[in-house]
């Protein structure tokens, strides 16, 4: 008997290789209440806790109820959100797109206003509202107006977009980008930000936008006053983004440095990502050649585009979807050439994940299910990728004569799962831990790697078999995310990190370092590793850190 699937005992670490759905479509609610069956699937979302959720719209024996459900950090799914009143609020629609942070939920929900008798959009962090249409937004003169895309950050700062208007109740005449607890208005029409020639036109600043992690720097499109159709252009942390010498913009030739033809500009752009580090991506097409335009730059050059051939597959069409999570990997859907048409498929880098007719785990149990096959990725933005390399997707499925939707995970690219959020350090950012190689005794080959670290300092690896949690221990900047017994130097050395950044060191099942000596791991046991380093605070002065941790089940 097929235990329900959002009681599934959830490991810490997801299989790598299987397509695992978390939850159906015609799936009894996760309400438990009997008449209650998931309708539809929406938007997904992660952090880098280990957290992911969905939107989903749940029937009510006719009648619609919106709920977010998933995890904060890993662990079983459960209903975070539901549509709820709060004192005269009663909220009527929670809309598609969401975000999590570590602990708290940031969503969109129309209200009905019990004085005006009409509906009203607003934002909300958990059970509080933190914005609301027809009131001035802090930073601004305008009326806040629809509320779009709200998402937050992993240490609770909500962002999202909005139209505005300069009178109360007015039409839209503009929009504008708002970010923080109380939130406050970046950019919006009529600013003239660096690098632009133009100011913000009346729809400025665009649905495609991003923040890294805890909100150290923020990817957007925005729409210039150009008087013509071409007036997109990308911009990082309020300026014009500028590559080869020259503006990011529709109708500007794309520098050969970057990657372009000699022959091509920039036109259209569409999904966006950014870390805390400022490693970026954008993807969109050029006005070239219609086989070849379609692209992904990373980083300031054309990673990948249409014609180019990835694990095998040749890449055509559009880009449906692109996510990137803070260890600076991408996962995208695009379309791949297949016999004398195309299909859609899932990379994670350039590895193939899945595509379209390819077989999925339906029921659960880790195992992929004969004849229940990928017919469709669904949606707009329902691919997000989790900061252990975990990728979250919405798929419909042909399953037995039937479409039906679910919600999926392809399990991480390394042999461990991330946990417990490091703070940033002097490079800006998180310090990461990933892994190559597997958690195999007999193969004895995983390489551990930390990346993110300031550059040029002395790092090293210590590993227990217990996960914990102290904060700046020793007067450190960072959390020490195990405890017990703690043994340091895994690879046997202190490592530099050098230009990078980064560092990597093997581990040896036969001997992992204790504070006693040295012991052999067993297949089974669940070890914990995680890496120190020297770091300097915002003053200057000289101390430590810690990446998040890392976990890996011995194979």
């Amino acid at each position: 008997m097929k235990v329900a699937l959002w009681a599934l005992p959830f490991a810490l670490a997801l299989p790598a290789s299987a397509q695992t759905a978390l939850i159906r479509e015609g799936d009894p609610a996760p309400s438990g209440i009997p008449g209650q069956i998931v309708e539809f699937i929406g938007n997904t979302n992660v952090n880098e806790s280990g957290g992911f959720a969905a939107r989903l719209t749940i029937d009510d024996q006719g009648a619609t109820i919106n709920q977010i459900w998933g995890t904060f950090d890993g662990t079983a799914p459960t209903i975070l959100r539901t549509e709820s009143t709060f004192g005269t609020l009663e909220q009527v629609n929670i809309e598609s797109f969401f975000g999590i942070s570590s602990g708290t939920v940031v969503y969109s929900a129309a209200f009905q206003d019990p004085i005006g008798a009409m509906t009203m959009d607003s934002i909300w962090v958990d059970d509080t509202m933190i914005a609301v249409q027809d009131t001035q937004a802090p930073g601004s003169a305008s009326y806040i107006l629809n509320t779009e895309r709200p998402d937050v950050t992993e240490n609770g700062l909500p962002y999202f977009v909005s139209n505005t208007s300069t009178t109360l109740s007015g039409t839209t005449q503009g929009r504008a980008l708002l970010f923080g607890a109380s939130p406050t208005t970046l950019i919006e029409t009529g600013d003239l930000l660096p690098n632009l020639p133009f100011v913000l036109d009346s729809l400025a600043v665009s649905t495609d936008y991003r923040f890294s992690a805890l909100g150290t720097h923020y990817i957007i499109e925005v729409d210039l006053d150009t008087q013509s159709a071409m007036d997109a252009a990308m911009t990082i942390d309020g300026a014009g983004l500028m590559l080869g010498g020259t503006l990011v913009q529709e109708s500007v030739a794309i520098p050969t440095s970057v990657g372009g033809n000699g022959a091509e500009n920039w036109d259209n752009f569409d999904f966006v990502g950014i870390t805390d580090t400022g490693e970026y991506f954008f993807t969109g097409d050029t006005d070239g050649d219609s086989s070849n335009d379609e692209f992904i730059v990373r980083n300031g050059v054309i990673w990948a585009r249409e014609g180019d051939t990835l694990d095998g597959e040749v890449l055509t069409g559009s880009i449906e979807s692109a996510s990137i999570n803070e260890a600076g990997e991408i996962a995208f859907i695009w379309d791949v050439v297949e016999g004398a048409g195309d299909v859609e498929a899932l990379f994670r880098e350039d590895t193939l994940l899945l595509k379209e007719g390819d077989e999925v785990d339906w029921d659960g149990d880790g195992v992929l299910d004969a004849g229940v096959v990928v017919t469709n990725f669904t949606g707009i933005s329902t691919m997000t990728i989790g900061g252990d390399g975990s990728v979250y997707f919405t798929a419909d499925v042909d399953a037995n004569g039937s479409t039906l939707e679910g919600f999926f995970v392809f399990g991480p690219d390394g042999a461990g799962t991330n946990f417990c959020m490091a703070n940033p350090n002097v490079s800006g950012g998180p310090a990461v831990m990933s892994s190559t190689g597997s958690a195999s005794i007999a193969d004895n080959n995983l390489v551990l790697t930390c990346s993110g670290m300031p550059t040029s300092v002395f790092a090293f690896f210590i590993v227990s078999e217990t996960q914990g949690f102290v904060a700046n221990p020793g007067g450190s900047f960072g959390n020490l995310c195990l405890s017990g017994s703690i043994g340091r130097t895994v690879g046997g050395s202190i490592l530099n990190t050098g230009p990078s950044g980064s560092a990597s060191a093997n581990v040896d099942w036969t001997a992992l370092p204790q504070p006693s000596g040295t012991v052999a791991a067993m297949a089974g046991e669940t070890w914990n590793f995680q890496c120190w380093m020297r770091d300097m605070n915002s003053m200057g002065l000289a101390g430590s850190n810690f990446s998040d941790g890392y976990a890996v089940i011995v194979e």
